[in-house]
């Protein structure tokens, strides 16, 4: 199990015996969310220090820094069975990095507002961003376009 705070710090807990088993101290700000890359070998965070992090669980160190949002990045997750990590972040952008290379492939633009959260779906080819105004969008990946906007409101 991997947990993340507002203290900085990431731990990784063996669930059986309740205990840390490592603390990731990488990060200068909170940080919001964690996810671990299908494999389990990797995981990456999210922080108010404007930067996604990729983290290698076998060795336990930081491998790589995502740079470029201009804001807190709240939400993380990896499409699946990829190398592709979406950040969402409180500048309004989406943005998807390569793993291997931590380059940014595509940013998706729209959201008035902070976003709060980033999802892919089962196949990887959609992505579900949700903001601080209520308003969920849905990003078709392959044709890298906006497909569906909804108002939770």
């Amino acid at each position: 199990m991997i947990t993340c705070s507002g203290d900085s710090t990431i731990k990784i807990w063996d669930f059986l015996s309740t205990a840390c088993t490592y603390t990731f101290k990488d990060h200068s700000q909170p940080v919001w969310d964690v996810a671990f890359h299908d494999t389990g070998d990797f995981f990456a965070s999210a922080s108010m220090d404007h930067l996604s992090k990729i983290f290698d669980v076998n060795v336990g160190k930081c491998r790589s820094s995502l740079r470029g949002h201009v804001d807190s990045v709240n939400a993380v997750q990896f499409q699946p069975f990829s190398n592709i990590v979406a950040t969402a972040s409180a500048d309004k952008t989406v943005s998807l990095w390569d793993m291997k290379t931590s380059l940014c492939v595509q940013t998706f633009y729209g959201h008035n507002n902070a976003l709060n959260d980033v999802c892919f779906n089962m196949m990887g080819d959609k992505l579900a961003s949700c903001d601080a105004d209520g308003i969920i969008k849905i990003w078709d990946v392959r044709m890298v376009k906006e497909k569906a906007t909804y108002d939770s409101g």
